[in-house]
């Protein structure tokens, strides 16, 4: 059995791949993400939508779509969605990846295995995420994670909300809104 060479971020932004295709690092190994349906890039937009017009209101940060950040020399991780509290915006910004986790990362699961998802709710909340979101477009139901391993499962008229986010309610059902 040949060892595997593990990839650095370095290594990894170095590499060509086609147009469009989606990647990320994962313990140094190259994984590629599936293409997204319209399902999911419309349950993306309803979050996106949602948070943004939360930042508006209250400008305590920004929210980003696909945005990759580095999360050690071997992760580099894009979640669907993110919000990154206005302290954690460098200025100036960078031309490369943002360097740690957002604050609050978000990920529309579409073909991603139950392990995976662990992995990363893990590795997001390890890094700095105060909370991590996995939405599930089929079961319309949202799972949010807390770093002190409480977490809870939403739906329907049940409201997400954070301590650390005062003002913010959003209706789970929201996000599943023209499916």
């Amino acid at each position: 059995m040949a060892a595997t060479t593990l990839l650095t971020v370095k290594d990894f932004l170095g590499q060509k791949f086609a147009e469009g295709e989606r990647v990320e690092l994962a313990q140094g190994e190259i994984v590629h993400m599936g293409t997204a349906g319209a399902r999911h890039e419309h349950v993306k937009s309803n979050i996106l939508r949602c948070l943004t017009a939360f930042t508006l209101e209250r400008p305590v940060g920004r929210v980003y779509v696909d945005t990759m950040f580095q999360l050690s020399e071997t992760e580099a991780r894009t979640p669907d969605v993110s919000l990154l509290l206005n302290e954690q915006i460098p200025s100036p910004l960078p031309d490369g990846l943002l360097e740690g986790a957002p604050a609050l990362a978000v990920d529309v699961v579409s073909s991603e295995s139950a392990a995976e998802l662990e992995r990363k709710v893990r590795l997001y909340l390890e890094k700095g995420s105060r909370s991590v979101w996995i939405v599930y477009p089929e079961q319309r139901v949202v799972h949010v994670y807390l770093p002190d391993g409480s977490g809870r499962r939403l739906r329907g008229s049940q409201v997400i909300e954070l301590d650390w986010l005062p003002g913010l309610a959003i209706p789970a059902e929201r996000f599943f809104e023209g499916l």
